[in-house]
């Protein structure tokens, strides 16, 4: 069994970056997405690659690979673009809207290539429900670089998301909201 070896960061580094993803939690789940979109790079890449039920024997190909198959793969454009059209009232896979709460644990630090970046791995529960008995949940593990912007104390961006789901099948009716 291969053992991740770690760079680790301190613990300023690790408080703040587990600060910033709490910050992006509560974002997300006031519905703030204008706000949340500051928070991503220009040239972000937000993938969830699709998950394959595999043979044992296969489980370092269990999910696509980069170009292959994927929920989403988005670029910051592309989130814009699902922002904006989450204000107009008209995406109909979000009226009513989502009411989500997003859960980050099992946060892990170290740094990365480039300047200032950090390769963060942190697992994610979220938990959305529509209406008055529609519920979802959504579990998995996040693999994030984030580069620092300034001095300032959890001023970064993220410059890559890779959001690899438990689920081989979402059972839910869209996968409208951001993980």
């Amino acid at each position: 069994m291969k053992q991740d070896v770690l760079s680790p960061v301190g613990l300023e580094v690790h408080f703040e970056v587990s600060q910033f993803l709490n910050r992006e939690a509560r974002l997300l789940d006031e519905r703030r997405f204008e706000e949340w979109l500051t928070l991503l790079a220009d040239d972000i890449r937000y993938v969830a690659p699709v998950r394959l039920a595999r043979m044992p024997r296969e489980e370092s190909r269990e999910f696509e690979p980069a170009g292959g198959g994927a929920h989403f793969d988005d670029s910051k454009e592309d989130l814009a673009e699902r922002v904006r059209k989450l204000a107009t009232g008209r995406a109909w896979s979000e009226v009513p809207a989502s009411r989500t709460r997003h859960l980050i644990t099992n946060v892990e630090v170290e740094m990365a290539e480039g300047p200032d970046s950090y390769a963060v791995r942190s697992n994610f529960l979220v938990y959305r429900t529509r209406g008055a008995t529609y519920e979802d949940t959504f579990v998995g593990t996040r693999q994030d670089v984030l580069r620092r912007r300034s001095a300032g104390p959890a001023d970064f961006e993220i410059a890559t998301r890779r959001i690899l789901l438990d689920q081989t099948v979402v059972l839910g009716n869209n996968l409208s909201v951001f993980l």
